[in-house]
Formats: structure tokens, sequence, C-alpha cells
């Protein structure tokens, strides 16, 4: 997996999605996850690597504002006494620019519920 750490202020990251578009992890988005998922801050590189190769990728419904959603099975999160799924939201803006909206741990029951709408694409 190919990271670009601090490619520019404000930007922590930078990685690749499957549509060959570049996610960026801003410093304002890293804030925001982990002031709502205090849990996930020791899982920046997990959170990097969904994008680049989810298990599972979903597409938005059209009732929502575009985005997809990586899906990526982790143990180690098991080992912290989470949940193995790490789901991370991220918009494609362009062909040559994107960002994560945000990203959250989730049950394979509610991973079933949450996505039942939306178009999987992997």
């Amino acid at each position: 997996m190919k990271i670009t750490w601090h490619p520019e202020p404000g930007v922590i990251a930078v990685v690749t999605s499957m549509n060959n578009v570049p996610i960026r992890l801003t410093e304002e988005r890293w804030l925001h996850i982990i002031e709502y998922h205090r849990e996930l801050e020791p899982f920046q590189p997990e959170i990097l690597l969904a994008i680049v190769d989810p298990d599972e990728l979903y597409f938005s419904p059209p009732q929502l504002k575009p985005n997809f959603a990586a899906v990526k099975v982790f143990i180690r999160l098991v080992k912290f006494g989470l949940a193995k799924n790490l789901v991370v939201h991220y918009r494609e803006v362009s062909q040559s620019n994107g960002f994560i909206l945000t990203a959250l741990i989730m049950s394979d029951k509610r991973l079933k519920r949450r996505f039942k709408l939306w178009q999987r694409l992997k």
C-alpha cells in the first residue's frame, strides 16, 4: 500500500481508491473521527488500508449525497474488544480529488442493515 504522509499542510495522508482517485485524510477529518470514535485513534493506518483494499465496497443510494463506504475486516480490532468491521466513508469529488468523511466500527448485523439499500461494488 502506498501512503503519502503529510503531502501538504492540513493533510495527514493520501491513498488511492479502487477507482484510482487520490483520497485525502485531512487533519480536520481525523479530529472529527477521533472526537466521535475515540476507539479509532490507534487505527489510522487501518483506516487508510480500508480505502486501498476493501473487503467490501458500497456506493450510496440516490437520496444521499454521493459517497463510498469501504469495509475491511481487521482481527486487530477484536483484540481491542471492538467489532471486526472497519467502515470508512469517503467522497470522490473528481478523478483527481477525494477525501475521507468519517470512519467507524460496525458489527456484522449492523453492517447488513446499514448497507441494505446501497449498491455493492465489491
